[in-house]
């Protein structure tokens, strides 16, 4: 598995997920989309918006495959399907933060 984040504006990322099964590669792209006030909230801006996207990439993965997520998203939408995500950020931000 390897994930690629791209920057395509300041609050619009685009990330490439590649995934080997049975020696054949599946790409998929997602579009993100991360205002400075997400991320404030979500972490008191204490990591970058590329560390957040790919900390939510991994919790999403977690607990649904690559298939069932959404194509084009808001970073604060996770949260409507996973409540525990905001919890789950600060948590990690608290670990890795420096």
């Amino acid at each position: 598995m390897k994930l690629t984040i791209i920057a395509r504006s300041r609050d619009d990322f685009g990330v490439v997920f590649n995934s080997e099964k049975l020696h054949q590669t599946k790409q998929s792209i997602f579009k993100v989309n991360i205002s400075d006030a997400d991320l404030h909230e979500l972490t008191n801006s204490r990591v970058d918006k590329e560390h957040l996207i790919e900390f939510a990439f991994n919790f999403l993965l977690e607990r649904e495959p690559i298939e069932k997520i959404q194509a084009s998203f808001n970073i604060k939408t996770i949260t409507q399907y996973f409540p525990e995500f905001p919890e789950q950020v600060q948590a990690w931000v608290d670990e890795n933060a420096e």
